[in-house]
């Protein structure tokens, strides 16, 4: 999902949000450009033994103490729930941990995240309505490159601009716009 270009929340002004669930029971998700300069070895210290030199972002504002974490790893991972093809959430944290020491997965297998992005029961469809989210359903390969490999700045106007001429424009709107 893509914030419309006016969207003043401070969590989701122009984000990028990866919804992993989204049914009757509420919607859960991921802002996937909300960069921070924390390493992951300053949230845990044994993540100094893996070979991991990614940052941790912000995943939202819900549980904002925990870390979440989507991944590539699939089975070697208990409990991890399927999201997309080739593509888990959370599991055996032992698991991912063992996976990460000895090498066998890198940087481009698993992102962390510092909270979550919640809705409740019919929130989302509302805000939905009222337009202050587009939906994005990019490619899978599209949207794992986003997940894994996102660029440090510009996630969201170019995924915006994706959509078509009208959301290019709409992508390069000025955030005040009295500026424009």
């Amino acid at each position: 999902m893509l914030s419309e270009p006016f969207m003043s929340d401070a969590w989701f002004g122009r984000k990028v949000v990866f919804l992993c669930d989204h049914d009757g029971d509420g919607s859960l998700g991921f802002v996937l450009d909300h960069f921070t300069d924390r390493s992951l070895r300053s949230v845990m210290s044994d993540a100094e033994d893996w070979p991991l030199q990614q940052s941790v972002a912000v995943g939202g504002p819900v549980h904002n103490d925990s870390l979440f974490y989507l991944h590539r790893m699939g089975d070697v991972v208990s409990g991890a729930l399927p999201v997309l093809p080739g593509l888990w959430l959370g599991g055996d944290f032992d698991e991912l941990k063992a996976g990460l020491s000895t090498g066998r997965y890198s940087d481009q297998d698993v992102r962390f995240f510092v909270g979550y992005s919640g809705w409740t029961p019919g929130q989302l469809d509302s805000e939905m309505r009222e337009k202050s989210w587009y939906v994005h359903d990019a490619p899978l390969e599209v949207k794992l490159e986003a997940i894994f490999n996102p660029p440090e700045e510009g996630l969201w106007r170019s995924m915006l601009a994706s959509k078509g001429p009208g959301h290019a424009r709409a992508s390069m709107l000025p955030v005040d716009p009295s500026l424009n």
